[in-house]
């Protein structure tokens, strides 16, 4: 009467808990990694202004190359070449 199933409770915390840790350790990954890329866009835009770099000067400082990344992106990914 006091024998308790550890297995069946084992296997319900595994199948119900795991989906749960690897959904919230994508979400934070993802979330990190937003942020890590944005606090070096803001050190890049800082040293940039140390430097003595005008608005305009880092604004096409941080768009160069951002019109050929998209559309060699799009090309590549644009059939089954």
């Amino acid at each position: 009467m006091g024998d308790i199933d550890v297995t069946g409770i084992f296997t319900v915390v595994c199948l119900a808990g795991l989906p749960l840790v690897i959904g919230m350790t994508a979400v934070v990954s993802h979330y990190w990694s937003k942020t890590v890329c944005h606090q070096e866009d803001v050190n890049l835009k800082h040293h940039l202004l140390a430097a003595g770099m005008s608005a305009e000067e880092i604004e096409r400082v941080l768009n160069a190359g951002k019109s050929e990344q998209k559309s060699s992106s799009s090309e590549s990914w644009s059939g089954f070449e």
